[in-house]
Formats: C-alpha cells, structure tokens, sequence
C-alpha cells in the first residue's frame, strides 16, 4: 500500500478580537477539523480600515476633527499578542497555530491570507449577535462567495 501524505493547507479561523461570539464556537472546529486533516491552524484578526485622518476613539464619540497619528503598527502588535493569548487558552495539547493581524478591508484580508498560506479550509463566524436581522454576516457572505478553498460557516 503507498503511503499518502497530506497536502492540504492550514485551517484558517478569522476571528474579530472584540467579538468572542467570532470565535467561541469557530475555534473548536477549526483546531478539530485541523486535527483530522493533520495540519496545523492559522488565527487571523482584520483591523478594519479607517478613514485616513480620522481615529476610531472620534469617531465612536461622533467628533469629526483632527487625529492623532494613526498606530496601526502598535495594534497590529496588540492583536497578534491577543491571537496568541485565545490560542494557547483553546489550542488542545501538541496542537500548532500560527497567528496573523492585518489592517484594511476584512473579507479582503481574509481572502488574502488564505491564498497566501494555501489555506485548506477557512472556518468562521456567520455573525455577531447585534447583526441577528442577518442571514449571514457581509463579511462572511464575501468570503463564502470568493474563497478558492471550502469555507465551513458556524452559527451560534
């Protein structure tokens, strides 16, 4: 009998870090369907793109002035070390992940990373609970339209 090997990609899990509704029940099937693939899991978190010139902190209270200088290198550190945190707590033993933080569009970046590391499958949320009017959430909806791999959606 040959022996096989396996060929597919990581399992991607995008999740929103301020939305543990993104991730509560999306991790555990990511790291178990890794686990039956016999590959590892990437953690991937999109910091939504901002207005140029604008701060997310104004634009939560409404004030439309001036900025201080965006630090999208700082939050994107912050993020990867809160990927990290969610993955050591979920990950089960002797399981791998990688994390990666992105800023910009987040169906976009979401696509890109799974071409980018030959993702095997991409495993997510369909929505956040506030956007329960929706079928499925936007961004999901365009990942499932575009994805080249199988895109497994997990409701809560």
């Amino acid at each position: 009998m040959a022996e096989t090997t396996n060929t597919a990609g990581p399992v991607l899990v995008p999740m929103d870090l301020s939305h543990e509704s993104s991730w509560k029940k999306a991790l555990p099937q990511g790291f178990q369907i890794a686990g039956a693939m016999g590959t590892g899991v990437t953690l991937l978190t999109v910091i939504p793109e901002i207005l140029s010139g604008l701060d997310w902190r104004y634009s939560i209270r409404g004030e439309t002035h001036g900025s201080e200088e965006l630090k999208v290198d700082e939050w994107l550190q912050a993020a990867r070390a809160r990927l990290e945190e969610i993955g050591k707590e979920h990950a089960p033993k002797g399981t791998s992940f990688e994390v990666i933080a992105r800023y910009g569009t987040v169906y976009e970046e979401i696509l890109d990373v799974a071409e980018e590391i030959g993702a095997g499958q991409i495993v997510m949320a369909a929505h956040r609970p506030s956007l329960a009017d929706y079928l499925i959430g936007p961004n999901t909806a365009r990942v499932v339209r575009h994805a080249t791999c199988s895109v497994l959606v997990v409701r809560d």
